[in-house]
Order: structure tokens, then sequence, then C-alpha cells
């Protein structure tokens, strides 16, 4: 990297013919400049350059090295161009990160609208409801449901989501339906392990809370399947109400303690350091920010 450094150095010397005004080019010390020319002259093992008080001029093999020097340069500059092209461009891969059932239902129409508004651009959507190493995986965008906690990646909140606790009619026939959230210890649950307390729930109304711990028999880390154990009668549970708002309309579902706040699950774009984003992922990001509440509404 020093060796490199000092070849742009040395080249900006040649093209401005002075110390003094290669250090005003590079914004530097005329010291550090005649410096790094001595440490480059040192290193290759030659006298490049001929100085007198008056002029600046190559010697033989200084010519010969300018000459290589220039054309290391310049492809240096070239590529340093293209990469920042290539942020400003809305082409490649973009790779998403999502939960299943978000990813199906919601996210996956998104996707295929900006594809058809960036047609140079590919995309590659994972689906899985576990936590994806983003670095690992090379993911771009991950959305990420309730919780954040990797502390190395951004984020940006793009809806809110309201869990609704709910139990199929079949299930109420046999058990005696909830009134208040104290009844709920002597249910059957649905636990879903990727909650960050799953045994634990806290219910608000009026300014108070009512903590309660749950117990089931049943146990899963994918959310869809907790809606199907829902739906065949096995338990009670909480979802996000993007996964049984349908199924309440429809009479499938019904949400108990309706007035009791059972908390809501943040839903978040999260990315590596911005400053370091890609257009196509700045633009995404900002795309699903204005579309995807209005989704999650209809």
């Amino acid at each position: 990297m020093d060796d490199l450094r000092r070849m742009v150095i040395f080249s900006h010397v040649v093209e401005a013919k002075s110390f003094s005004a290669a250090a005003q080019r590079l914004g530097i010390a005329k010291s550090a400049v005649s410096r790094h020319i001595t440490l480059l002259e040192k290193s290759v093992g030659v006298r490049l350059l001929n100085r007198t008080t008056r002029s600046l001029n190559l010697t033989e093999v200084g010519e010969t090295y300018y000459q290589g020097c220039a054309r290391i340069v310049a492809e240096a500059e070239e590529v340093t161009r293209r990469i920042s092209t290539l942020q400003d461009t809305i082409s490649g891969t973009l790779r998403v990160a999502c939960p299943i059932v978000l990813g199906k239902q919601f996210l996956a129409p998104l996707l295929a609208d900006f594809v058809q508004q960036h047609p140079s651009l590919n995309v590659d959507l994972v689906l899985e409801d576990q936590v994806v190493d983003m670095v690992e995986a090379g993911i771009d965008v991950g959305i990420r449901v309730g919780w954040l906690k990797d502390s190395t990646l951004m984020a940006r909140k793009i809806a809110e989501s309201p869990r609704l606790l709910c139990a199929s009619p079949a299930y109420l026939e046999r058990r005696e339906k909830p009134e208040n959230p104290e009844q709920l210890v002597d249910h059957d649950w649905i636990i879903f392990s990727l909650l960050p307390t799953p045994y634990h729930w806290t219910f608000a109304k009026n300014r108070t809370d009512h903590r309660i711990q749950v117990k089931g028999k049943v146990k899963t880390n994918n959310a869809e399947a907790v809606r199907v154990f829902l739906l065949s009668g096995t338990g009670i549970a909480a979802l996000s109400d993007f996964l049984v708002a349908d199924d309440i309309k429809a009479g499938r579902l019904v949400q108990l303690l309706p007035d009791y706040n059972c908390g809501s699950a943040g839903i978040y774009a999260v990315f590596q350091d911005r400053r370091y984003q890609q257009a196509k992922v700045r633009l995404f990001i900002d795309y699903i920010n204005e579309r995807f509440a209005s989704l999650l509404d209809r």
C-alpha cells in the first residue's frame, strides 16, 4: 500500500514538475512529498529524479519507471470510477432475506413490482424464519419481525404489526373462553420458540399490566406452523395480525381479549453500514418503506 501511494505521489511530482505543486494537488506538506520520493528511490534502489534548486528532471530509469507508474495509477483510478458507477447503478443482484409467511404473502409482490421497474436488476429472495447471518450469506437487506439482536447492523422500521390472541371455534367449544389474562394460565398454549420470552406474556389495559406465565404441549419455531396448530384447535397463541387477520374475518379463528394489548411486532429492514450502500439497496429500502405498511393494512 505504501509503494502504491508513493507511485501516485511520484506521478504527481513528474506531471506537476514541482514538489510544491504536487503537494498542493495532493493536499499534503511539501516535506511529506520529498520524504515519500526519497523512500521510493530507496525502495527501488535507483535515482529517479535529478533535482536542483531550479529544476526537476527524470533520470533515464526514472522515465521508464514513470511510464509504469502512470499505467498503474490510471488503472487504479479506472477501477475506482467503475466501483463508484456501480454504487449508483440499479443493476446486479439484490439478495433479500425474509420470514417465510411475510415473504410469500407481502414481500414477494413488492419485489415483483420492484424488478419490473428496474429491468437490469436480479433478485434473490431467501425465505427463512431463523435469523440469517447477513454477512456470511451475502444478504443485502434482511426483513426482521419483532426484535433486533445484531448491533453491528443498521435498521429502519418499515411497519408495525399488532399481535392478536386467538383460538379456533373448535378449541373454544372444549375450553371455557377466557375473560381476563389471569385465566390464560390454565389454557393450552402453542409455544412459538423464536419469541424472546415465549412462556411469559404481558397484557395491558387501562395502564395496568397483567404479566402471566403460560404452558403448552406444542412448541415450534415456525410462525405458519403456529397458525396451523391454531386452526386445528390445538391451543391458543398470539400472532402478528398479518398472519391471522384473514382467519379472524372468515371465522376460522376467534380473537380473544380484544380489549387487552399484548404487544406488537415491529417490522424492520436491516442492512449493513449505510456509508457503503449501493444504490439498489438504498432505493429498495425506500421503496418498501413507502409500500409495506399499506400492503399489511389491505
